[in-house]
């Protein structure tokens, strides 16, 4: 693993202190990709970036975060998770989809994006889909097979194609000294 960690940094990447890196795939543009300390991506996650060099990365996974197997980010805008999030396995998460004009052309050609949030304590079940232009409050759960395609706010509970509300949490305090 620390060859693995240490390759992924030679090519570009910003790892953070003490991170637990299985064998994930980066297909591309490791520069645009940041992780915070401790970060966990167990095997087969896929960390995908599209688009020009940029100053800011465009794929960030906050500190304490953990992504189980086979899970998918596609990123040509930008997504950014928060700290402590859980991301179940078989998820994708992608902020952009192809216009269809109907005439054929280039496969990067029509992507229309718009960046995806999610905030610190998040919880991800297992084969989540969310799409472009979503912000999910801190504390929120998505219920597995979830496809998220609004915003979702703090501490609330959703599930369902499309996601739907099912209750809100309150907040406490005891979430920040997690």
């Amino acid at each position: 693993m620390r060859l693995r960690v240490a390759r992924l940094r030679v090519l570009g990447m910003q790892i953070g202190r003490k991170c637990w890196i299985r064998r994930i795939r980066v297909p591309r543009n490791p520069w645009d990709i940041a992780l915070g300390d401790e970060v966990a991506l167990d095997d087969d996650v896929v960390l995908l970036t599209t688009g020009l060099r940029t100053e800011q990365p465009r794929l960030v996974i906050g500190a304490g975060t953990y992504v189980n197997r086979f899970t998918m980010f596609d990123t040509s805008e930008r997504v950014e998770l928060g700290c402590r999030c859980l991301i179940g396995p078989f998820c994708y998460i992608t902020d952009h989809d192809h216009v269809f004009s109907g005439e054929r052309s280039s496969p990067g050609e029509c992507l229309v994006g718009a960046p995806i949030l999610l905030g610190d304590g998040v919880w991800v079940g297992a084969r989540v889909i969310i799409l472009k232009g979503v912000v999910i409050g801190n504390g929120a759960i998505i219920g597995a097979g979830s496809v998220v395609t609004r915003s979702v706010p703090p501490h609330a509970k959703v599930a369902g194609v499309p996601a739907q509300l099912i209750s809100t949490m309150p907040s406490t305090n005891s979430e920040h000294g997690r």
